[in-house]
């Protein structure tokens, strides 16, 4: 899949190959193709540009993933643009600053969800503050959390109380918790478990993959541990939750780590012209 999207891929795009791979995957696990799937991205990507959203192909290519996984593989309606470009605008009216086309991943998970924009806008703003009245730093990385909760069942004071309950087992088991693992919070939130039960699990796959050689590193050894685990845990209780689609759930974990590749690679890149 990796390389049939290659063939697909104008000469002129650059995408990094972290992103690559995770597309390849999420291709593959949804029963797409790669030629259909460029088809429609060119095709969106217009759309995008006539509702006058900025050009990021990195973050374009993520939230055109989602959007077609959302429909199923099949055409990406221009009225889901135009829901797509008015989450996007509630997230700007809320932290003007803050937004910009790296939320456009985040953006395309909200468009699938119920409810007008406006309310929508609203609930993603009440999980940030949220969040923040529990100890959690302010900025972008919260911002693309409180997305992400938007997927569990239940309030903002409730689904905030696991993600703090989960941080503060992991800080219980020495496991500091950062920026950097806030959406990995938000992705174990979404399920109902008790958050004694969610950590050892994790730290459990953890332990396991640090017996891997070459050994892999600390964090990336973490982020591993989540991702399975969730896979584990939402696998096992999809029969006895109520719970957003499942196929897009079991696609989050690889998303986010896709969106981080695509953040690394435009620091990257403005790094190098800064530099040039």
């Amino acid at each position: 899949m990796g390389d049939d999207l290659k063939d697909e891929f104008p000469w002129y795009w650059s995408v990094s190959p972290a992103v690559h791979f995770v597309v390849a995957t999420l291709l593959l696990q949804h029963r797409d193709s790669a030629r259909r799937f460029i088809g429609e991205l060119v095709r969106v990507r217009k759309l995008l540009r006539k509702h006058r959203l900025h050009r990021a192909l990195q973050f374009e290519l993520l939230a055109v993933l989602i959007l077609r996984i959302q429909a199923e593989q099949r055409a990406i309606p221009e009225a889901t643009i135009r829901r797509f470009r008015a989450i996007y605008d509630e997230m700007k009216r809320h932290h003007r600053f803050l937004t910009g086309p790296d939320d456009f991943p985040a953006c395309a998970i909200l468009t699938g969800r119920p409810g007008v924009p406006h309310a929508i806008g609203e609930e993603v703003e009440a999980l940030y503050d949220e969040l923040h009245g529990h100890g959690f730093h302010k900025g972008n990385p919260l911002q693309t959390s409180a997305s992400i909760m938007h997927l569990a069942p239940g309030s903002a004071h409730e689904i905030v109380g696991r993600a703090a309950a989960l941080r503060d087992e992991f800080r219980g088991n020495k496991v500091k918790i950062t920026q950097r693992d806030y959406d990995e919070l938000a992705i174990l939130s979404i399920l109902q478990l008790p958050a004694w039960d969610v950590v050892s699990r994790v730290l459990a796959i953890r332990e396991r993959l640090g017996e891997i050689r070459p050994r892999i590193d600390r964090a990336l050894r973490f982020d591993l541990a989540v991702g399975i685990a969730f896979v584990d845990l939402v696998s096992s209780a999809a029969g006895s939750q109520r719970l957003a689609d499942g196929r897009v759930l079991l696609s989050m974990q690889a998303m986010v780590a896709a969106q981080q590749a695509a953040i690394a690679a435009a620091a990257g890149a403005a790094a190098t012209a800064a530099a040039t």
